[in-house]
């Protein structure tokens, strides 16, 4: 939910009460620190206990279920009495009585269990958590000052410098340096967390900011303007705007006096002395006129954003990306600004002519004139940018595809016939797909069923799981051009566990087998109740076997049988990048379900009920977070369902849930709950249309009612593509593909 936006009006749609579960249950407030373990892994543990008849697992998991519930004494009396019954868990079994010592505070009880397993603790993971333990162990002693504890964590950066534990010690040294007044070091690791991103960048940026406003440390003009970037990228246009103008003041102010004498050597040098002096390098200048001209178009002061563009062009370099950034302004305004849009056009072209800049040009002038029904203006910028030499430019990519939709709006079904047999003949998976789907559409609207047919299911065998097939399964069986039973949807092969490995092996490109024991010992692990050790295990071998499909079939189920749910999908995804699309149209079930998971059974059933498909929840949860609850977008959106922080406050309220922090957007359950009511809201407030839905969940409600109003009346597949972002148009064709697979390969949930 990339720029999803709470909506007012959804919020005043009567329902069914949510508020039957009004205050959150203890599992959905619970930190985000703890739900995994809390949650996930103890019901895991507790049902391996329940149902294991190997006596030796059940004591394991009944011990781990102790631990990760954070029953610390209980936990530590039962590892106390498996030490030294299976000599192999020896070491992961120390490791965990030194953590379990650790979250009782009892520091000097975990140094030494580290300290007297050193011979059982060798291997380099070992080696990094336990050294992480004494660093975490040192942040908590009371004993030590604050510069000690900062000592320890640089310590462990020196010899880790990243990594998800690196990040969350740089923040903690950050914090520590600032508190002993070493501004400068809590500036730098700061802005060094900042850039990781992750769950504390949003703190870092808070903190940097603190630091200049309240212990303001002395900045070099690269150190302002570096920070400067920062605002910029996480702060308001206005913010942005007054900081770089105070450093272009400050700049004119302390400037040498301009050389009248420089010897002009090179271009650069004559465009130097054509500006005005500056401390700054030219590449630095134009970064800070190029910040400007972007913050001032943030801030809707369009006609001075073209003006700053425009001395850019002008004055500095006719580049691409500037010319293009000027067009777009002037389109908002095409009548009036018609010459300076023509002048641009070609001087975009002359530089730029089959350059990335020029392509975005093209497609834009394209797509506009196709709204307004100006269809040859169109098809003539398509035309165009269908030119070979733009190369794999992903506008170029659809230009044909295009040109083929819009005579489809034009109703000239021949020269439509031809665009989209030429699209589909182009190496582009998306795009010649589509052409063969709208072919099929095209043999239709001219009476040719049999050659409809044919294009529909040519576009199914393509790409069997994509958008396009389930839309070409639909028209099939609505045209009466093929019997129910006859259509090719997604039914998965039934097939033994055996079959289904040979079934994969037979599909890779690798030969030979993946090494074997590891897998065995990360099994083992995981039953036992050592997941993160597992995990360390794995992370060694995926190096090695990363476009192995047996090796990513294999483990990725193994993690989803054990509730790793993000990193069983990580795998899935690379499974589903290094297979051939087709190959899938026969795919067992088992790799279908492995590729199409519905994690958290219950908190999905429990508030979709029946007001929306819980596989349409799942399909959002797939593309907009790969399941990894603690994912963070570049603009803020949290977790499973990639909710803004300001939509989970307003969402909270609706639910009645008091003292809501959006960090509780990382709980997993909580983010279900709430982006499962988001989407009901959305669902009754566009009258259960799911494509604009969808639209408002990726692009806000003022461009989704707008498309929903311009597409009123339409068919269904004219209306998404002509959805104008094209972020959006992607998200709503994903997300519906993924919703149609997921109820064609589960019967219920």
């Amino acid at each position: 939910m990339k720029f999803a936006k709470f909506s007012v009006a959804a919020a005043c749609i009567p329902l069914l009460s949510m508020a039957l579960h009004a205050a959150p249950t203890e599992q959905e407030a619970l930190p985000q620190s703890e739900f995994h373990d809390k949650v996930i892994r103890t019901e895991f543990m507790q049902h391996i206990a329940d149902t294991s008849t190997n006596a030796l697992v059940k004591e394991f998991a009944s011990a781990a279920k102790l631990y990760y519930n954070g029953e610390w004494d209980k936990a530590s009396e039962a590892y106390d009495a498996l030490l030294g019954k299976d000599a192999s868990l020896n070491g992961n079994i120390l490791l965990r009585e030194a953590k379990i010592k650790f979250n009782m505070q009892d520091y000097n009880g975990m140094r030494t269990i580290l300290a007297k397993s050193a011979t059982e603790l060798t291997s380099g993971s070992f080696e990094n958590t336990s050294l992480f333990m004494r660093t975490e162990a040192a942040i908590a002693d009371s004993t030590l000052s604050d510069k000690a504890k900062a000592d320890s964590i640089e310590a462990y950066l020196n010899k880790y410098q990243k990594g998800e534990r690196s990040t969350a010690l740089r923040f903690k040294y950050a914090k520590l340096s600032e508190s002993i007044g070493n501004f400068k070091a809590a500036k730098k690791a700061y802005m060094r967390v900042l850039a990781a991103g992750g769950a504390k960048a949003d703190s870092s940026f808070a903190a940097v900011r603190r630091l200049r406003d309240r212990e303001p440390v002395e900045e070099t003009a690269a150190e302002k303007w570096a920070y400067t970037k920062l605002v910029c990228n996480n702060a308001p246009a206005e913010e942005c705007l007054a900081l770089i103008d105070s450093i272009i003041a400050i700049d004119m102010a302390t400037a040498p006096a301009k050389n009248d004498s420089a010897v002009l050597e090179t271009a650069e040098d004559s465009l130097l002395f054509r500006l005005p002096p500056s401390n700054f390098d030219l590449d630095t200048r134009k970064s800070i006129w190029e910040k400007r001209a972007v913050a001032l178009r943030g801030a809707e002061r369009f006609e001075e954003s073209y003006r700053q563009f425009r001395f850019l062009i002008d004055s500095v370099e006719c580049k691409a990306l500037w010319i293009n950034s000027a067009l777009k302004l002037l389109r908002k305004n095409e009548e009036r600004n018609e010459k300076e849009i023509a002048e641009l056009d070609a001087k975009l072209a002359e530089v730029n002519k089959f350059g990335k800049e020029n392509a975005n040009n093209l497609w834009l002038r394209g797509f506009e004139f196709e709204q307004k029904k100006k269809y040859t203006k169109a098809i003539e910028c398509y035309k165009q940018l269908a030119n070979a030499k733009f190369g794999s430019n992903n506008r170029r990519q659809w230009a044909m595809f295009r040109v083929g939709l819009v005579y489809v709006k034009m109703e000239k079904y021949a020269e439509a016939e031809k665009a989209f047999k030429e699209a589909k003949k182009l190496p582009f998976t998306w795009s010649a797909n589509g052409a063969m789907m709208f072919l099929g559409d095209v043999y239709a609207k001219q009476g040719k069923d049999s050659l409809a047919r044919e294009a529909y299911l040519e576009c199914i065998k393509d790409f069997p799981l994509g958008y396009y097939a389930h839309r070409s399964r639909l028209k099939l069986e609505e045209n009466k051009l093929l019997s129910h039973d006859k259509i090719p949807y997604v039914r998965g092969t039934q097939m033994s566990e055996a079959d289904a490995i040979n079934w994969v092996k037979k599909h890779q490109s690798k030969k030979g087998n993946y090494a074997a024991e590891p897998y065995t010992k990360v099994e083992k692990l995981l039953q036992f109740g050592f997941a993160d050790d597992a995990i360390e295990i794995f992370q060694a071998e995926f190096s090695k076997n990363a476009k192995r499909l047996d090796f990513l079939f294999a483990y990725g189920s193994l993690f989803t049988k054990y509730g790793e749910t993000a990193l069983a999908f990580k795998l899935a995804r690379a499974f589903q990048n290094n297979i051939a699309r087709q190959a899938l149209a026969d795919a067992p079930m088992q790799v279908l379900h492995f590729l199409y998971p519905v994690p958290y059974k219950s908190q999905v059933k429990k508030y979709a009920r029946d007001q929306i498909d819980p596989f349409f929840v799942y399909s959002v949860m797939r593309q907009e977070s790969i399941f990894d609850f603690q994912i963070a977008s570049p603009v803020g959106a949290r977790g499973l369902l990639q909710i803004m922080p300001a939509t989970g406050k307003n969402l909270a309220k609706l639910e009645e849930i008091e003292n809501f922090n959006p960090d509780m957007l990382y709980n997993g359950y909580m983010n279900i709950r709430l982006g499962i009511r988001y989407l009901i809201d959305l669902k009754h407030e566009y009258k259960e249309d799911y494509m604009y839905v969808l639209s408002n969940y990726n692009a806000g409600p003022k461009p989704a009612k707008r498309w929903q109003r311009e597409g009123e009346g339409m068919p269904w597949d004219i209306r998404a593509e002509d959805i104008s972002y094209w972020e959006t148009r992607d998200y709503v064709k994903r997300c519906m593909g993924n919703y149609w697979i997921y109820t064609e390969i589960y019967d219920s949930l």
